[in-house]
């Protein structure tokens, strides 16, 4: 039987895990040009996670953080967002990400997808007027960006683990002006870049760019 997602937004869960002060960036050089983006108090953080199975509830230490803590009502998700300017996302696939994007966007500066490998599409990124930087720790579906033309604030991209990114050309309408680009996983092997590095070039407001990939490193 197919296990339900759990949904949770309690302050206490998170205060309970690594995740209490998740920043986790993995991109040092950030510190030092946007410091205000490296370290961030997230105010909002919502976790989705799939359903605990009855093989998993026998292991000795078993955590049942979902049972105290989760709903299988994503509604719950509603009542978490007040007026969130630093957004963390844990676990969230495509669907989920569509359902609270609306939810999001008058208010969001900051966002991290934290291990939401599922999510493929961030379209609904262009309505953010007020989006400032998105972070972005493992994913493996991402294959282009959104239309950026749209985020005037738009100064930070610093995705880390992404494997498939392949499309990069609305950068070039872009106001962004630090790109960190990471294919590494976490052994440390870096994939080879896919997409076309011309584009950078035409980014009149670039000031640093970082890519880690098989075929191609540099950070100037």
């Amino acid at each position: 039987m197919k296990s339900r997602s759990i949904f949770i937004t309690s302050p206490d869960c998170f205060e309970s895990t690594s995740l209490r002060n998740p920043v986790r960036t993995l991109d040092h050089t950030l510190k030092l040009h946007f410091p205000d983006y490296y370290r961030v108090n997230y105010d909002t953080k919502l976790l989705a996670d799939k359903e605990a199975t009855a093989t998993e509830k026998q292991f000795p230490f078993y955590n049942d953080y979902r049972e105290r803590f989760g709903s299988p009502d994503i509604s719950v998700l509603d009542a978490a967002i007040t007026e969130g300017r630093s957004i963390f996302l844990n676990g969230f696939n495509q669907e989920q990400f569509l359902y609270i994007a609306p939810r999001l966007r008058e208010t969001a500066e900051i966002i991290y997808f934290f291990k939401c490998p599922k999510i493929y599409d961030l379209s609904a990124l262009s309505q953010f007027a007020n989006l400032k930087c998105v972070h972005i720790y493992w994913n493996n579906s991402l294959q282009h960006l959104w239309d950026m033309s749209g985020n005037k604030a738009l100064q930070v991209l610093s995705f880390v683990s992404i494997t498939k990114l392949s499309d990069i050309a609305t950068l070039k309408e872009s106001c962004v002006e630090y790109i960190c680009f990471d294919s590494s996983d976490n052994t440390g092997h870096a994939k080879k870049c896919l997409f076309d590095q011309s584009v950078f070039r035409d980014m009149m407001n670039l000031k640093h760019l970082s890519l880690v990939y098989s075929d191609l490193k540099s950070n100037e």
